[in-house]
């Protein structure tokens, strides 16, 4: 008589094994995620400036990207800033707003990008007073070395630069 099938025996060792692979792989796997995590804000946080850019210029007017509280984390917004305060105040329109972001993400701007980002219509960034307005946005994740940092400069344009946590003061 031929058997088909597998023994208990022969499952059980598939399993062990398949069981210590995935405990293997698995941590590997959490810093791949927080890596993708920080990937992905970084991105949006770009995307989200040169589309504010692009606005201030379509449009012909100030539209600034605000953070609301001074944390990047908990998201910003993007609306045309009529009265130029930096700040959305009622009857600005809302052009976007990007809710917040995981524990494990943090983003800080230097002391000019801390709160707001305004852009005019030649698609420069500007202060609120109208002064040159440049910095840079440090994004980190937990549990990875890498950290990303948008560099914004005088003439308004971001970009996306990666870097390690170390060298990004996270």
């Amino acid at each position: 008589m031929q058997n088909k099938g597998f023994t208990i025996v022969e499952l059980l060792i598939t399993l062990t094994i398949a069981a210590l692979l995935l405990a293997i792989a698995a941590p590997a796997f959490s810093g791949w995620t927080n890596k993708q995590r920080l990937r992905t804000a970084g991105y949006d946080l770009l995307n989200d400036l040169q589309m504010a850019r692009n606005e201030a210029v379509k449009r012909a007017t100030r539209v600034t990207l605000n953070n609301g509280d001074g944390d990047w984390q908990s998201g910003w917004e993007i609306f045309v800033d009529n009265n130029e305060n930096g700040n959305r105040d009622s009857g600005e329109p809302l052009l976007l707003s990007r809710p917040a972001y995981a524990d494990a993400l943090t983003i800080s701007g230097t002391t000019a990008v801390s709160q707001h980002i305004g852009y005019v219509a030649s698609g420069e960034t500007r202060q609120p007073g109208g002064g040159l307005l440049m910095g840079t946005l440090t994004l980190c994740a937990s549990h990875t070395d890498k950290a990303l940092e948008v560099v914004i400069s005088r003439g308004g344009r971001a970009r996306l630069v990666s870097t390690s946590r170390s060298a990004a003061s996270c």
